[in-house]
């Protein structure tokens, strides 16, 4: 079974010149993501699995597939640790 990403519903976002900036209301901290974070971050539906979106971004970015897939590794690290999203 592929895992899927689903964002915390209680995270309030917004994308600001092609970056994307996250509040997690909980921990009151904010948390901003680059370009192929914000790409990945609104990709995340709930519906979609990881390597669906990275896929997605593979074709979006002209970046080779190790660099990305280990980039998407610490980012889905950092966005369980800080509650932002869950994977099923």
């Amino acid at each position: 079974m592929e895992k899927m990403p689903k964002k915390n519903p209680d995270i309030i976002w917004k994308n600001v010149r092609g970056e994307t900036v996250l509040l997690n209301p909980e921990s009151g901290k904010y948390y901003g993501l680059n370009k192929v974070g914000c790409a990945f971050w609104e990709k995340v539906d709930g519906t979609s699995s990881i390597s669906d979106i990275a896929a997605l971004l593979l074709e979006e970015f002209s970046v080779e597939k190790e660099i990305l897939l280990k980039d998407l590794e610490d980012l889905l690290k950092t966005l369980t640790e800080n509650n932002l999203i869950t994977i099923d």
